[in-house]
């Protein structure tokens, strides 16, 4: 985690040359350290392409491109990442916009990652991630993988990636990594994601587990799990203030299969304030029948309740 020194670094680590990244990447690529990528649009890493980032690299997003829509990388099924920071020079996403007091969240896109994982009606079924068109995920391969991400800093995202009428609220603002069916050979760990408009992470079904990962001041929850989602999460923390809602949202669809079963362990989460409308919302809001094992967690907070568990199925055990 980078608590605290974050915000410092914003305005020294870039360095070299700006590279403007304005079309998507068909085959192997190396972004280097001593480069800035200007992300100008949503860039796709397609099928069968990896993409490399060395240690100390920083991507900067645009807030939109010519047509309105929020920058973001996106990794699709059958593409890598292989994003391998370093605890002295971790890779850094953010945008390209001034940071502000004010100005603060909803700057750029996010990073997608779509895998073959098995999501809810599965295995076989797939679906398409919200706000972008021809981006399926899911499969049959909960073993599927997507690459390394690995001390990796995402700030100042979730813009709208297809915005309709009102682009600040289309319901199409991004998550700052988004892991849709994406499978447990993918390696997710030491990721900060901070100021974020919508929310941290985001699992859509799935196994991926996650290591050491931190949610710091996003807009909506943490960590949010749904479709079918069965990975771990161990060694994660959740800081939520006055802007966002749950250190958790964990969903399911009731009784359709596979049923979301998240894992977490070691895990510390805190809330400043509550803003929900109900008192007894919870910093974890368990619902739609969600299954889960939980264990070694720390719950903090001056408003609402620990834990929320809502909507149940009707299987019994």
């Amino acid at each position: 985690m980078w608590i605290g020194a974050a915000l410092l670094f914003c305005a020294t680590l870039a360095q070299g040359a700006i590279i403007p990244v304005n079309t998507n990447i068909t085959s192997d690529t190396t972004w280097y350290s001593d480069n800035t990528y200007n992300l100008n649009a949503q860039i796709r890493v397609t099928s069968g392409a990896t993409l490399t980032i060395q240690a100390g690299t920083m991507i900067k997003g645009a807030k939109m491109d010519a047509g309105g829509k929020a920058s973001a990388l996106i990794i699709m099924q059958g593409a890598k990442i292989m994003a391998q920071g370093t605890k002295a020079n971790p890779i850094t996403f953010t945008t390209q916009e001034t940071v502000t007091d004010v100005n603060v969240r909803g700057l750029w896109g996010g990073v997608i990652l779509a895998g073959f994982g098995v999501i809810t009606n599965g295995p076989g079924r797939t679906n398409t991630v919200e706000g972008l068109t021809g981006v399926i995920y899911g499969g049959s391969d909960n073993n599927d993988n997507s690459g390394v991400m690995q001390y990796v800093r995402i700030w100042h995202g979730g813009a709208d990636v297809s915005p309709t009428g009102n682009p600040e609220n289309s319901g199409n603002e991004i998550n700052g990594l988004t892991l849709a069916g994406v499978g447990a050979a993918t390696t997710i760990e030491h990721v900060e994601v901070a100021f974020n408009l919508d929310d941290g992470f985001e699992m859509f079904g799935g196994a991926v587990n996650l290591k050491w990962c931190s949610s710091i001041f996003n807009g909506d929850d943490a960590f949010d799990t749904d479709e079918g989602y069965v990975g771990k999460m161990q060694f994660i923390f959740a800081l939520v203030d006055n802007n966002g809602n749950h250190a958790t949202e964990m969903d399911s669809k009731i009784n359709k299969q596979p049923r979301s079963f998240p894992q977490v362990y070691s895990a510390t989460f805190i809330r400043s304030s509550n803003n929900s409308k109900d008192p007894n919302d919870g910093l974890m809001r368990l619902r739609e029948g969600t299954g889960g094992r939980f264990g070694n967690m720390i719950l903090m907070g001056t408003a609402g309740s620990g834990i929320q568990n809502a909507d149940c199925g009707n299987e019994t055990r």
